[in-house]
């Protein structure tokens, strides 16, 4: 039986340890500070991210009637799989899958922070006009 919005939904958030967070304004799960997967907002597809390139075109090769990208992720590492083609057991591989490449990644590197606040833009010096 095919999985609904929600079902899916609940599904990437029970991984352990995965957070709800908005990623270009949409709700998406992330696991260890990295993207995950979500609900696609237009497409009725789970969005997932992959491990590269080459992993995501063996998938659309392999499974065609499961997997598969719009022209927006042509030149990125997702891959969206049909909902019509999911069922429960079958989603939460894909995802506790995806789930263990993460976990086995090193954090991703953030910018540090320095403790020094911004001041604001210094005052120009006005030169005087002579006389």
């Amino acid at each position: 039986m095919p999985l609904t919005r929600n079902e899916a939904w609940k599904i990437i958030l029970a991984v352990p340890g995965a957070e709800n967070r908005l990623w270009f304004n949409q709700p998406s799960g992330f696991l260890h500070d990295r993207f995950l997967a979500k609900v696609h907002h237009k497409e009725e597809a789970v969005t997932l991210q992959v491990g590269s390139m080459e992993m995501r075109d063996m998938m659309l090769e392999a499974e065609p009637e499961l997997f598969y990208i719009t022209d927006h992720y042509r030149n990125f590492p997702f891959v969206l799989i049909r909902l019509t083609a999911l069922n429960k057991k079958v989603l939460q591989e894909i995802v506790a899958g995806r789930a263990r490449q993460l976990a086995e990644m090193p954090p991703p590197k953030r910018p540090k922070k320095s403790g020094k606040k911004k001041s604001a833009a210094p005052k120009r010096k006005t030169a005087k006009r002579p006389g």
